[in-house]
């Protein structure tokens, strides 16, 4: 068990032979676990751009890149202040136990009608391809049928 986290979502492995976990935080941090404790500067604080006001809003997700040892690319995906998704790809620092905020490269943006249903779980898949959970956009049993409709991204499971 590890204090000090604030509204943890998820723990990564970096798979980069280091044995560190990641653990996520829904207000935008990143931090470092490794020998049963947390790093005390994040690897990666993006709280200025990420909006956590709904309880299914923030941090969402965070996959490594597979050769993530060779190119340092690792992938998030988080609400923004407007509450809509964002997927975006970082790189690490020449410091292994930093990333460099100022790479984002933001990859895909999806509006999101209601702050509920985020989605938010990112993986790589064994094709070597990132899959990426968007949910339905929100509110109660899908009120716009995102889920069924092929007019959207919201509620679909992307490659």
């Amino acid at each position: 068990m590890v204090d000090g986290l604030d509204k943890p979502i998820g723990l990564e492995n970096a798979k980069d032979g280091s044995r560190r976990l990641f653990a996520i935080e829904q207000p935008g941090l990143i931090h470092i676990l490794q020998n049963g404790s947390i790093l005390p500067t994040p690897y990666l604080d993006i709280r200025s751009r990420v909006g956590s006001s709904g309880s299914e809003q923030g941090l969402l997700g965070l996959a490594f890149h597979p050769r993530y040892s060779e190119n340092g690319y690792f992938f998030v995906n988080y609400t923004d202040k407007s509450g809509n998704t964002v997927i975006a790809r970082y790189r690490v620092s020449a410091d292994p136990s930093l990333a460099d905020p100022t790479t984002e490269v933001r990859l895909l943006e999806v509006q999101q009608p209601f702050p509920n249903h985020n989605g938010g779980g990112m993986v790589f898949g064994p094709d070597g391809y990132l899959y990426i959970s968007l949910g339905d956009g929100g509110s109660g049993g899908d009120p716009r049928n995102n889920g069924q409709s092929t007019d959207t991204l919201l509620g679909k499971l992307l490659r």
